[in-house]
């Protein structure tokens, strides 16, 4: 794909949320690689989105997004689950053992271990 054909299909921002720019692209694409790469094109990456027959294939393609969180097939929120972005979209995570993290205040001491002879 030339690069001023991709210019042409790349989203255009038509929402300003609370959290920055909200979009929701359908854009054709020729191989899977390909989609993978134009959903990766953006400074935000908070949540994702992959629709298909084969679990094994759209879990793989899952794990090649740079977002926080990936839907499969119309799955819902778990609210057991980590939920943050990528990049512009924020670091740190809510909900789940990785949002309780965020809370928690983690001591090391240092020089004392107890399997050292000192």
């Amino acid at each position: 794909v030339r690069a001023a054909d991709r210019l042409r299909r790349r989203p255009q921002r038509h929402d300003r949320g609370a959290r920055g720019d909200l979009s929701l692209c359908i854009l054709p694409y020729a191989s899977e690689a390909e989609a993978v790469a134009i959903a990766n094109d953006t400074p935000y990456g908070l949540y994702g989105y992959v629709s298909g027959g084969d679990r094994e294939r759209v879990t793989q393609l899952a794990g090649q997004l740079r977002v926080g969180s990936v839907a499969l097939n119309g799955t819902g929120p778990d609210l057991q689950a980590p939920f943050g972005g990528y990049r512009q979209s924020g670091n740190g995570r809510e909900w789940g053992a990785a949002g309780l993290e965020e809370f928690l205040e983690t001591k090391s001491i240092l020089g004392c271990n107890p399997k050292s002879k000192q």
